[in-house]
């Protein structure tokens, strides 16, 4: 009998059977093939191990228009999760954690105001979907007891030409050889690198 996963565990009695060999050779795939069908759904589960498939048919369920052709997969996925994390409540934590996952760590800035119960969160103002992703984002989102505000930065930056120029003046004294003095007269003209930060304020 030829050896599988379904012969080796029956009896010695049924090695010599032809019928069996078949039997279980056919059993052996069918078995391989739901082990596969089981990994595969086991995958298309979870949302950040989904394939383009499962991906869109999520999308559909929120309503969500992707673009594939701008849009990453990666964001597609941080962005369904971003959707299923805007419940009530809502802690000002939570706002930050959801953000992070949207947009990652180092891609807005967090300003709080105790006194007025006030979160401000500064974007850059650079790519149109992410933008629109968290506008879409923070409009479904109602915090406890704390106002939400969005900012958008815009950097700009200026760069002048410029140039050094130096240059030197030695002065010798024949009468008192021994005690050479050194005048030196420098002019220099470093380079200017200047940027500028705006930031644009809710109103």
């Amino acid at each position: 009998m030829r050896d599988n996963r379904v012969s080796r565990n029956l009896p010695p009695i049924y090695k010599e059977l032809l019928e069996m060999e078949e039997l279980t050779d056919t059993v052996a795939i069918e078995l391989d093939e739901l082990d596969s069908a089981r990994a595969k759904a086991q995958v298309e589960q979870f949302i950040m191990t989904a394939t383009e498939k499962y991906i869109r048919m999520r999308e559909r369920g929120y309503d969500i228009r992707a673009d594939p052709s701008v849009e990453s997969l990666d964001f597609r996925r941080r962005r369904i999760i971003a959707r299923q994390s805007t419940r009530l409540p809502i802690t000002q934590r939570k706002v930050r954690e959801i953000l992070v996952e949207l947009v990652g760590h180092n891609n807005f800035e967090e300003h709080l105001d105790i006194e007025k119960c006030t979160a401000t969160y500064t974007f850059e103002a650079a790519d149109t979907m992410v933008t629109r992703e968290i506008d879409l984002t923070l409009e479904r989102i109602i915090p406890l007891n704390i106002g939400l505000k969005v900012a958008r930065r815009v950097r700009s930056y200026l760069f002048v030409p410029s140039y050094i120029a130096s240059g030197s003046e030695i002065t010798l004294h024949p009468m008192s050889i021994g005690n050479i003095e050194q005048h030196v007269q420098t002019n220099n003209l470093a380079g200017i690198k200047t940027a500028s930060t705006i930031t644009v304020l809710p109103m």
